[in-house]
């Protein structure tokens, strides 16, 4: 875990390369990989390009022990794949945050501790404003995880938020600067699968 991770946080500080070789032999053996999949090869990322020091320094050292294992909530069943038409709603608060929406097709989402979620923080804006990135945890007051099944046997989950609060530095990079996020993500998570 945390091969392309930067040492400070205790990651290796690899490239890309020594990651793909050593998941490909995980695979090939049939070691359990995928509670720590989405945080190592996304969340992790994520947190290491845009999130605040604090951010790394909380999150990153728990992905590398694989202490925290995280889900991606940015689907929805109004939107689908298209990230500029979330719906999922923060509004801000004195202490922080509080979220209401649903996330569809959410794997591992009943094993994750924490999910990081695309938000409308600004509904006034046009679809790719307005949006931010927020990482909440997936035990907290208002989220319901409900787990179905796959036809290939497999499970996807749905995350209900219900006015669950979050403190205002669960915001990774700028508030209404999520499009810029989400695509960083995306753009790791296929530049180098």
């Amino acid at each position: 875990l945390g091969l392309t991770l930067p040492v400070e946080y205790g990651g290796q500080g690899r490239g890309h390369f020594a990651r793909f070789v050593v998941v490909e032999e995980l695979l090939a053996a049939g070691a359990p990989v995928s509670a720590h999949w989405i945080a190592d090869r996304q969340s992790g990322p994520l947190i290491a390009k845009c999130g605040s020091e604090a951010q790394r320094r909380f999150y990153l050292p728990r992905i590398c022990r694989g202490e925290a294992f995280f889900c991606i909530g940015m689907s929805e069943p109004n939107a689908g794949s298209d990230l500029a038409s979330v719906g999922s709603r923060a509004r801000k608060t004195e202490r922080g945050w509080v979220l209401d929406g649903r996330k569809i097709w959410t794997s591992s989402a009943e094993d994750a501790d924490w999910i990081y979620l695309a938000v409308r923080t600004d509904p006034d804006e046009p679809r790719h404003r307005g949006l931010s990135v927020l990482v909440c945890p997936l035990d907290a007051p208002g989220i319901e995880v409900v787990t179905h099944a796959t036809l290939g046997g497999g499970t996807l989950g749905e995350v209900v938020l219900d006015s669950v609060e979050v403190p205002a530095d669960h915001v990774v990079g700028d508030v209404g600067g999520g499009w810029r996020v989400l695509m960083s993500t995306l753009d790791h998570e296929r530049g180098t699968s």
